[in-house]
């Protein structure tokens, strides 16, 4: 099996989206805005990801599909937290 193709574009439109949970973080937007933001990944996720999940059955789709979301969550969280912590520094 070979690796996926996963072009600059992809990464860097991901970068965008945890950028924009640190900026709601940095300007403590409210917590609303961070859901946005984490919405906003997880369906841009599944979108560039469409055609590898549909390639997958039952517990591999599951698995796969929640240590994704898993990761995904950490990212959003861990830059919104990092956007506060540095919001409060700077203020």
């Amino acid at each position: 099996m070979h690796a996926p193709n996963y072009p600059l574009a992809v990464a860097l439109t991901e970068l965008g989206f945890a950028i924009a949970a640190f900026a709601c973080g940095l300007y403590a937007a409210p917590l609303w805005a961070a859901g946005l933001a984490w919405f906003g990944m997880v369906a841009y996720w599944s979108h560039t990801r469409r055609h590898m999940l549909e390639s997958m059955r039952g517990a591999a789709w599951a698995l796969n599909a929640a240590g994704a979301l898993a990761v995904l969550i950490a990212i959003q969280t861990g830059a919104y937290w990092l956007g506060l912590g540095l919001g409060e520094r700077l203020s």
